[in-house]
């Protein structure tokens, strides 16, 4: 039987990790399984889209249309992945709790406070790599989000991207499979590598700078769930992060774009 943390870990920096890996998946099995979940919510999504076209409603073609389109169809990914992660963890007698790692943190409430302050260092420190790196549009990553996230379908883009993203995404890559792949050899360090890397192929339509950000917040997350044992920590930030970043499309004009 495995041992379980003691009230002394779980904290962000201090005490022991607080991780336990616990899922009957063996490694292969549940890295076939994360990729029949990813493909049946792509042809969800297709379904989704071939069904919205067939009686195409007036308007379709409108940008406004378009936006509320590609939202709902990300979100029909979003709650396939879900669902499906979900009973993928109950087989073979799992249990969401354990497989997933959704407990509560053992270290208490308060170390969401420190996971907050932890990201806003993290992300101060990667705003002035970016700063001193990209010699063009530092934000041309988040350009294409903005009229979806400034038009009337923001509050659509806050709920996919705010909270579906996070949840979809944390319990595929950072629950269900980096669980069965810290059982191998590669233990937690290799298999949030892995994880993260697929994770990060998701993004694969940003620029190299972005992807990097991107693979960065995702060993920063996987950080979060090391130390603290629980999923709910990086699902938390995660979106907290997302949404704060719609909002901002929605209230704060970004810069101009590239500098000649």
């Amino acid at each position: 039987m495995e041992s379980q943390p003691s009230r002394a870990a779980g904290g962000l920096v201090l005490g022991e990790p607080a991780y336990r890996a616990q899922t009957p998946w063996g490694p292969g099995w549940a890295v076939l399984a994360a990729a029949l979940i990813t493909l049946v919510g792509i042809l969800a999504t297709i379904f989704f889209v071939g069904a919205a076209n067939l009686n195409p409603p007036p308007g379709t073609e409108s940008p406004v249309m378009h936006g509320h389109v590609a939202l709902s169809t990300l979100g029909v990914w979003q709650a396939a992945t879900i669902a499906l992660t979900l009973l993928a963890s109950l087989l073979f007698g799992g249990r969401l709790g354990e497989v997933l790692a959704l407990k509560a943190p053992v270290a208490g409430p308060l170390v969401y406070l420190s996971a907050i302050g932890a990201m806003v260092v993290l992300q101060v420190i990667v705003s002035i790599v970016q700063y001193f790196l990209v010699s063009g549009d530092m934000f041309a990553d988040l350009r294409p989000f903005v009229d979806v996230a400034a038009g009337p379908n923001w509050g659509l883009a806050l709920l996919v991207v705010g909270i579906g993203a996070p949840l979809s995404e944390e319990l595929l890559f950072r629950g269900f499979l980096l669980s069965a792949l810290a059982k191998t050899r590669l233990g937690f360090a290799g298999a949030a590598l892995v994880s993260t890397t697929l994770w990060t192929a998701l993004h694969a339509g940003y620029s190299v700078l972005g992807i990097l950000e991107v693979f960065t917040i995702g060993l920063f997350f996987s950080w979060m769930l090391w130390r603290t044992g629980s999923l709910r920590v990086p699902i938390f930030c995660h979106a907290l992060y997302n949404s704060l970043i719609v909002c901002m499309l929605r209230f704060v004009a970004l810069p101009g774009g590239a500098i000649g």
